[in-house]
């Protein structure tokens, strides 16, 4: 009996060191992640354990942050308010002296400034943590692009330009939609102006503008464990639907063809 204890013993020991080894080889196992200094991406190498570690680390700081500025929001409504004006405090416009980084949203978070883009980020991520689903697209042609983002509330696609600090209406006063801006020009113009902008170059990003097919699956969502856990085994099934993109199809062809 002490024998089969022993050897019951010696099996459960060598069992758990092939996993503990196995672990150890899969943490150490080489992954790569990109990084952008003043438009230049290059490919940075590291283990697995390190990306991992990363990743939960930004995701517990994310949710942390999000609670804390949506606190004291009543609705879906009032969050996007206390969003906006988070971000315009706490994500300043990118400093001409500074150079331009891109990496991970939490980083800009930390840093405290960004592109256009790069606040629209932070915007619809902070949102995405909160519960409200919002995602962002570039409207126009470069290198005049402007990020535009999406909130969903009350059943609707609701339309906002972070770094101009855009609520965008529409006649009745009420949120605008993508659609109410694709048929009504002049709500684009109305909302730019009193933004203090030059209504007629805003206007002109918005040529041949429709409302946007909205992704099945949020670039915010990717940030998030359980949600990117359950994208990629979707994936493995050929069920992950549609993943956010930057811009359209059709601006993303015209953009390769002015490099072309």
């Amino acid at each position: 009996m002490a024998i089969v204890n022993r050897r019951s013993a010696l099996k459960r020991t060598v069992v758990a060191g092939v996993v503990v080894a196995a672990l150890f080889v899969a943490g150490l196992w080489p992954t790569s992640r990109l990084v952008g200094v003043d438009h230049v991406v290059t490919e940075q190498t590291v283990p697995l354990w390190t990306k991992a570690v990363d990743f939960i680390h930004r995701d517990v700081n994310m949710a942390v942050t999000a609670r804390s500025i949506f606190s004291n929001a009543p609705d879906d409504e009032g969050k996007v308010a206390a969003a906006l004006a988070w971000t315009k405090a706490n994500v300043r416009p990118q400093p001409t002296s500074l150079p331009v980084i891109d990496d991970h949203i939490w980083h800009i978070v930390i840093r405290g400034y960004g592109q256009p883009d790069q606040q629209a980020d932070v915007f619809t991520t902070m949102l995405a943590y909160a519960g409200v689903r919002a995602y962002w697209m570039l409207v126009g042609d470069p290198p005049d692009e402007v990020p535009i983002s999406y909130v969903w509330i009350r059943s609707r696609w609701r339309v906002y330009d972070v770094a101009n600090q855009i609520v965008f209406r529409n006649r009745s006063g009420d949120l605008a939609t993508p659609e109410d801006l694709a048929s009504d020009h002049q709500l684009i113009r109305t909302s730019a102006a009193s933004a203090g902008l030059d209504s007629a170059r805003y206007l002109l990003r918005f040529t041949g503008y429709v409302a946007p097919h909205a992704p099945d699956v949020l670039r915010a969502d990717l940030q998030m464990p359980r949600r990117r856990l359950w994208h990629e085994l979707r994936g493995t099934v050929g069920l992950q639907g549609q993943e956010w993109q930057m811009r359209s199809p059709a601006a993303s062809r015209r953009a390769e063809e002015r490099k072309r």
